[in-house]
């Protein structure tokens, strides 16, 4: 029975057992709103019979019989959330509400109707006093007639969806008896009468205005802090808006009631004043999510200021502090009310404050994702009242204080990743209230035993993840006084077949143990267990699986990474795991019957020993790999049935035959067949949404069908290590996300085309080498602002080498200050992820093959993201090195050998200080190899053979540890202490100046004007000399005249006699055969 309190103050009961039967008039109007409602799951099955005051969710006046409340649906439960609420009403309000003429609630919450306006005909219900239209699903415009409804005291119509919009906010300002209005979400237009409105409401205690789009002239239009008629006002929400700068300090001065105040999530900045302690009333401040820095006198004054405050969000700022100090004495404190401190995910930095002890109140303290250091103060363990204590993602050191084990409040304990490390105290087992246990990922060390467990009966969750020096043991009669839910303690080392007290854990819901050191079979009575997660991997399990029973259906397993050996067991067709991970052992046998039928999200077989032919598979599952097995035989030709399948791995297998053309009906995401034996053409009816692509390494055939370029999202194309030939088709010109593309090791012919542009912005890899491309290399490419890898090496281009190649920024180092001399560019995963906003699910099976350092590196995962290079060798490109090359100082790899180069080293070369390995052989280059050379301190390959340079080999640290002679042979002019050809005599060359680049035209002019003067000079003044003395000298021209007759005598006759042996010699030999 309940009671309602009219307006003359007189009670009247309502209640199911009434004798009282309501107005026929009013029952049809209810019957004609449930013929406009639809319902699935029988709410209003009661609405049946004369009686509607006994009807579900009607209330009626027990006097009168008229309806005065109307709830169609029952009060919120738990799992009632907006964004994945299930709605049991949905359709049309109809206006028989009208005839409702005493109704004075209506709750119409959590009714989908479908994006329809809120009906103006509400506005006629001039009896409502309680009006709730919240997330139902209401769009449009709020209308004005609302206004009419003079008598409503609650009005809330927040939607998380958000289609509402209130364009007129004047209408609110006749509603004088309201006393709680929420339009949250709801877009309210821009203008500056809102507050001025809101303070209109003499009797206004709730406003919610959460996430409604607000600016700051919305707010700091003074009315709200010189309104008088705000004195009422006690919980007030502004969070999720745009609000920025500082709080003014004139903004609330006259709430003097508030209690609740939230202004979380918004852009507010510079320091939390310390006017809030104004506030004697306020309980809940939130400010959490904005872009404040500091605290206005600390955070110990601002707590010891707000003696009320029993809730204090700061959480995601930017809060830099070290709050271990304090400003002023304690004296008060005791008489503090905090219950509630969240500092979370800001800069606080230095040690725990011991003056915690002091808000001995305290249930909740969340200071993770900080920069705290030092030992945990024991201290902490005299909160006595300490409910949930949060000190996660930190610097923490030392050892987990024994003191905590007096904290016999606390429910909730995390402290993983710190760097605690020394064992666990013993005193942890007597949290009899504990539920919930986090110490992943530390330094701890030691042995777990029962007696760590021995109190915590309540114990619902146990993360003990990553302490690779700790270790648990148990008696195996051992029987815990808890029943957890979630069990995981990876790293955390069993040394036994398997721990037999998870056996009691009947409740757990996720169980994992990977790497903890576990070995032998399985036991039987896992399976009568009811996970819904079973990670085993990384352990020692051997034997062939078990047969697992019927009832465990819609889990994860993962056993990969296992040495588990034998067949596939026969499971029945339901045992149906939700995932099932066995990757990495040794399994055998062909693949099971199951396998065809099995529903699944998530299938991995890779790395095993399967053998046998691929089955025609109708399996529904989004992630299918069974690559590297042993399968053989051809594709399903009706493979396009498993519609269901977007990552499909088949690759290192030993499939052969074609690729049927069904693989285009599959919605596929990503599709690797590489390593296989697969032949014939690709087929031309690619479509749909395929981002990755890998046919490398097969026996296909033909030309590269048009249909590719239809693939918009196409991100990574590896097509390398084929016979595929004839042009790149102009298709490919649509395909502009590509990030990586190979087409190595094939037979493609003519030109590389013009269209490879600035459109191609994403691209990061072209890898053409290995093919029969003719022409100059385009100088299109130079646009490729994001290439990193670049190789034509092996085809026949002729021409130059375009200057504009030393433009490309990605191979210039953007981080000079970089000690390392890498260059700075973003890890491919990241840049498919920024861009494109998925995951590479086949980043681990990328891998480029590229030449570097004079031996064939393939380049997967982390070294992918590492490796710059540009490889132009085994062409027939001619004319010299451009001096721009020497820009591109991010460079791993530069190979030009092999071509028909001539012309100097650029002597800007000391420039690309990335330099690991530089090949420069088998070309026509001549002069002296630059001094610069030597300053490539990370140059580990240098090949420079077969070429005409000059002079003498540079001295320098790193370019001395290049001791093989044979990176020099085949320049004859060369000298050097590693050559036969010494220098000697000669001086030691001083080191060159390493010209910048916007300086290498001027010096390089500068140099050659200079050297061809001093040649010429000194040709002059030699020729001149000599000419000069024998034309003045008779005597010296006489005698000079003579001794070249005489050397031309000798020289005759050497030559003569020369001869003669030569034809007796050749006679000899001619009578000897």
């Amino acid at each position: 029975m309940a009671l309602l309190l009219l307006p003359n103050n007189s009670c009247v009961c309502f209640c199911n057992n009434s004798t009282s039967i309501c107005r026929e008039k009013e029952r049809e109007a209810l019957l004609q709103l449930q013929q406009s409602l639809l319902d699935p799951s029988g709410l209003l099955s009661s609405w049946k019979g004369k009686d509607c005051c006994r009807w579900k969710g009607v209330v009626c006046d027990v006097v009168f019989g008229h309806v005065i409340k109307l709830q169609l649906l029952p009060q919120p439960r738990k799992d009632d959330t907006i964004m994945g609420l299930k709605l049991f009403l949905s359709g049309e309000l109809n206006s028989s509400l009208l005839h409702l003429r005493y109704l004075n609630h209506l709750d119409l919450s959590k009714i989908d109707f479908n994006h329809r306006r809120i009906p103006e005909f509400l506005g006629s219900m001039k009896q409502l006093r309680y009006l709730n239209l919240s997330n139902a699903n209401f769009h449009g415009m709020v209308p004005r007639q609302l206004g009419n409804l003079t008598k409503l005291e609650v009005l809330d119509f927040h939607d998380y969806i958000g289609g509402l919009i209130v364009k007129d906010t004047l209408w609110v300002s006749y509603l004088r008896s309201l006393k709680y209005l929420d339009m949250s979400d709801s877009k309210i237009a821009n203008e500056r009468v809102l507050m001025q409105v809101i303070s209109t409401l003499p009797d206004l205690s709730h406003l919610r205005l959460s996430s409604c789009g607000l600016h700051d002239f919305h707010l700091f239009s003074d009315h709200l802090g010189n309104s008088t008629s705000l004195g009422h006002l006690q919980y007030l929400d502004l969070s999720m808006n745009l609000f920025k700068g500082p709080i003014p300090s004139t903004l609330f001065q006259n709430t003097t009631s508030l209690q609740h105040l939230d202004l979380s999530l918004n852009y507010f900045n510079s320091s939390i004043p310390m006017w809030f302690d104004k506030f004697t009333s306020l309980v809940h401040l939130n400010l959490k999510g904005n872009d404040f820095d500091s605290i206005e006198g600390g955070l110990f004054s601002f707590l010891k200021n707000n003696r009320y405050l029993k809730s204090l969000r700061l959480c995601e700022n930017k809060i830099r502090e070290e709050i271990s100090t304090t400003r002023g004495n304690s004296s008060g404190l005791i008489e503090n009310s905090l219950e509630s401190l969240e500092i979370c995910s800001n800069h606080l930095k230095g040690a725990l404050p011991n003056w915690l002890v002091y808000f001995t109140n305290l249930k909740h303290i969340l200071l993770y994702g900080n920069f705290f250091s030092d030992p945990i103060p024991s201290v902490i363990g005299s909160l006595s009242n300490l409910e949930t204590l949060d000190l996660s993602n930190n610097g923490l050191s030392g050892t987990i204080p024994p003191s905590m084990g007096q904290l016999s409040s606390l429910r909730s304990l995390d402290l993983s990743s710190n760097q605690l490390s020394g064992q666990i105290p013993e005193s942890l087992g007597k949290l009899g209230a504990l539920q919930y246990l986090n110490l992943d990922d530390n330094h701890l060390e030691g042995v777990i035993t029962e007696i760590h467990f021995s109190n915590l009966s309540r114990l619902k969750e146990l993360y003990i993840r990553d302490n690779y020096n700790l270790s648990f043991e148990a008696k195996p009669s051992w029987i815990p006084p808890f029943q957890l839910v979630i069990i995981w303690m990876n790293s955390c080392k069993f040394r036994t077949k398997f721990p037999r007290w998870i056996r009691t854990q009947v409740e757990a819901q996720e169980i994992r143990l990977a790497n903890a050191s576990l070995f032998g079979p399985l036991p039987k009575w896992l399976a009568n267990l009811t996970f819904s997660w079973l990670d085993l991997s990384y352990n020692q399990i051997t034997e062939p699986l078990p047969k697992w029973s019927s009832n465990l259906t819609s889990f994860e397993l993962d056993l990969s990474y296992n040495h588990i050996t034998g067949p596939l067991p026969k499971w029945s067709a339901n045992f149906t795991p939700f995932t099932l991970d066995l990757s990495y052992n040794q399994i055998t046998g062909p693949l099971p019957e199951w396998l065809a039928n099995g529903m699944f999200s998530w299938l991995d077989l890779s790395y095993n020993q399967i053998i046998g032919l691929l089955p025609n598979m109708s399996i529904n599952c989004s992630h299918l790999d069974l690559s590297h097995n042993l399968i053989f035989g051809s594709l399903p030709t009706d493979i396009g049935i498993m519609y269901q399948v977007h990552i499909l791995y088949l690759n290192d297998n030993q499939i052969n035959g074609t690729l049927p053309s069904s693989l285009c009906d599959m919605e596929l995401f990503d599709l690797n067949l590489a390593n296989n034996k697969l032949s014939g053409s690709i087929p031309d009816c690619w479509k749909g949404s395929l981002s990755f692509l890998t046919l490398s390494f097969n026996k296909l055939s033909g030309v590269i069908p048009s249909s590719l370029g239809s693939l918009p999202y196409l991100i990574t194309l590896h097509l390398n290590g084929n016979h595929l030939n004839g042009e790149l088709p102009q298709a490919l010109d649509y395909c502009t996300d590509l990030v990586i593309l190979d087409l190595g090791e094939n037979n493609f012919s003519g030109s590389i085309p013009t269209w490879f542009d600035e459109s191609f912005s994403s691209l990061l890899i072209l890898r053409l080498r290995e093919n029969r491309f003719v022409g100059s290399i385009p100088t299109q490419l130079c646009s490729l602002s994001n290439l990193k890898i670049l190789d034509m090496a092996v085809n026949n281009l002729t021409g130059t080498i375009p200057h504009c190649l030393g433009n490309m920024s990605s191979m210039i180092n953007l981080n000079q200050g970089n000690p390392s001399g890498s260059v700075a560019i973003t890890p491919i995963q990241d840049i498919i992820s920024s861009t494109f906003g998925v995951v590479d699910p086949n980043w681990d099976r990328e891998h480029v093959v590229e030449i570097l350092k004079g031996r064939y590196n393939e380049y997967t995962k982390i070294d992918l993201q590492l490796v710059v290079n540009l490889d132009l060798s085994s062409n027939f490109l001619s004319g010299s090195i451009p001096e721009e090359l020497s820009f591109l100082s991010g460079l791993h790899g530069l190979n030009l050998s092999h071509n028909h180069l001539y012309g100097n080293i650029p002597i800007g070369i000391g420039n690309m200080m990335s330099l690991e390995s530089l090949d420069l052989s088998n070309n026509h280059l001549s002069g002296i190899i630059p001094q610069g050379i030597s300053a490539l301190i990370f140059l580990a390959h240098l090949n420079l053979s077969q070429n005409n340079l000059t002079g003498h080999i540079p001295k320098g640290n790193q370019i001395q540890t290049l001791d093989d002679p044979s990176i020099y042979a085949g320049n004859p002019l060369l000298c050097g202490d590693l050559l036969r050809n010494k220098c000697l005599g000669a001086e030691t060359p001083q080191p060159q100046k390493i010209l910048h680049p916007e300086d290498t035209h001027e010096e390089d002019k500068l140099d050659r004007a200079l050297f061809y003067a001093v040649i010429m000079l000194g040709f002059a003044i030699g020729l001149w000399g000599f000419f000069g003395v024998l034309l003045f000298k008779k005597d010296w021209r006489r005698a000079y005249f003579n001794y070249a007759d005489q050397v031309a005598d000798k020289a005759y006759v050497a030559i003569v006699m020369t001869v003669a042996k030569l034809k007796r010699l050749r006679m000899s030999r001619s009578a000897i055969l």
